[in-house]
C-alpha cells in the first residue's frame, strides 16, 4: 500500500490546480471577448494554449494516480480491476483531447478537430465513470478501505455520470469544480490507507 502514498499526492494537486482552474474560468466567462461557440472558450491564443498544457498534465498526474489505486489492491475482485483499467483509460482520453486541444484551441465547435477533442472528453468521461463505479462497489463491498474512504472511488464514477451532461452547458466549471474536490477526497484516501496498511505491510514481512 506504500506505492499509493506518491501517486495520491498527485491526485491530490491534479485536483487542487483543476478546481482552481474551474473557478477562475468561470469567473472570466462574462469578460472574455471569445466567442462560445470557439473550443477555446473563455480563453485566447496563449492563454488557451497554457490552459490545455497545464489541464493535460494535470490530467496525466490523475492517470499515475489511478493506476496506482487499480493496483492497490482496493477493489480486489475481477469486476473491480476491470474497473479500475477502464478509469484509467478514460482519464487517457482526457490526456489526448488537451493534447489535440494544444493545436484547436481557435477550432469552432462544429470543425471536426472540435469535435474530435469533445468526442474524447465525452468517451473519457463515460468510460472513466463506469470504471469507478465497478471498483467503486467492490471497494465499498470488499473492506479493504476503512471509514469514509472506502465511498470515495464510487463518489467520484458517480458524480462524474452526473457531470457527462453538463460539459456542453455553462455549468462545466461548476461541474469540474466538484470533480476536483471529489478527486482530492479520494487522492487523500490513498494516502491515509497507505500509511494505515503500511505498518501491517512491514510486520508481515519480518
Amino acid at each position: 500500500m506504500r506505492s499509493t502514498l506518491g501517486p495520491g499526492l498527485l491526485i491530490i494537486i491534479a485536483g487542487a490546480v483543476q478546481g482552481d482552474g474551474a473557478l477562475i474560468t468561470a469567473a472570466y466567462r462574462g469578460a472574455s471577448p471569445v466567442s462560445d461557440e470557439q473550443l477555446s472558450y473563455p480563453w485566447a491564443d496563449a492563454t488557451a494554449i497554457t490552459t490545455s498544457l497545464v489541464w493535460g498534465a494535470t490530467q496525466a498526474m490523475i492517470v499515475v494516480g489511478l493506476v496506482a489505486f487499480a493496483r492497490s489492491g482496493a477493489a480486489p475482485s475481477k469486476a473491480g480491476q476491470v474497473g479500475g483499467r477502464l478509469a484509467v483509460a478514460g482519464s487517457l482520453l482526457f490526456v489526448v483531447a488537451h493534447a489535440i486541444s494544444l493545436v484547436a484551441h481557435d477550432a469552432a465547435l462544429d470543425d471536426p478537430i472540435a469535435i474530435a477533442v469533445l468526442s474524447c472528453f465525452g468517451v473519457g468521461t463515460l468510460l472513466t465513470a463506469v470504471g469507478l463505479i465497478m471498483a467503486g462497489t467492490t471497494a465499498l463491498r470488499s473492506g479493504v478501505w476503512s471509514s469514509w474512504r472506502r465511498y470515495t472511488p464510487l463518489a467520484l464514477g458517480a458524480w462524474m455520470v452526473a457531470m457527462a451532461p453538463l460539459q456542453l452547458t455553462p455549468a462545466l466549471p461548476v461541474a469540474v469544480g466538484v470533480y476536483a474536490v471529489a478527486t482530492i477526497a479520494l487522492g487523500l484516501s490513498m494516502i491515509i490507507e497507505g500509511l494505515v496498511r503500511a505498518p501491517a505491510v512491514t510486520r508481515t514481512l519480518t
